[in-house]
């Protein structure tokens, strides 16, 4: 990969100096080599790419009744789709973003476990609950999704939030839980959230 890195800024450098002085007739033919290389070396592997995170161009079906965006059809959303709780169809497409705003999620249990392989569960990055009725949330209910970096709580009914219902989420950096209904939040609330950004 480096090599190819290497290569396409070379072909770049001489195509832009022969393309400024002199006119040479392989500088067309040199450009259009640069593009084809320059995608090449973007559709390469790279570490996380070669994880179960990565995107498998198979076409893969959109559980209903979600949306799937483009373009690589991950970002899942369910809003307003009269949920109670995440359909387990939701984890075959191994979705980066999940949106389950504007639901009747009364209480968040979690991911249920038959439906769904941990590690395509911990390829989740942003869960949106926003506007879903959530009044509790069970502890540990959020271990399963490791990857997790957003984490939308907010416009709910929650009353009550403790460091048990957090453990696992060593990798959030977003957690919004404005606009419910609690009273105070205990110090131990952020011990396992490392990466939280205030």
């Amino acid at each position: 990969m480096q090599f190819l890195d290497h290569v396409v800024g070379a072909v770049v450098r001489w195509t832009t100096m022969t393309s400024q002085g002199l006119r040479s007739p392989y500088v067309e033919r040199l450009a259009m080599l640069s593009i084809v290389l320059t995608r090449v070396v973007s559709e390469l592997p790279t570490e996380r790419s070669s994880t179960l995170c990565a995107h498998d161009r198979r076409t893969i079906a959109c559980p209903l009744p979600c949306y799937c965006g483009a373009p690589d059809h991950r970002s899942v959303r369910c809003d307003a789709g009269g949920l109670t709780s995440v359909p387990a169809s939701v984890w075959s497409v191994v979705p980066v973003s999940l949106n389950l705003s504007f639901n009747s999620i009364a209480e968040w249990t979690g991911i249920d476990v038959t439906s769904a392989d941990d590690e395509h569960v911990a390829c989740l990055g942003t869960l949106i609950l926003s506007h879903s009725g959530v009044t509790s949330i069970r502890p540990h209910s959020f271990e399963r999704l490791r990857g997790l970096r957003e984490l939308l709580l907010d416009h709910n009914q929650i009353v009550v939030l403790d460091s048990a219902m957090f453990v696992g989420l060593r990798r959030l950096e977003l957690l919004d839980v404005s606009h419910n209904q609690l009273v105070s939040l205990p110090q131990s609330l952020f011990d396992e959230l490392n990466q939280l950004k205030v």
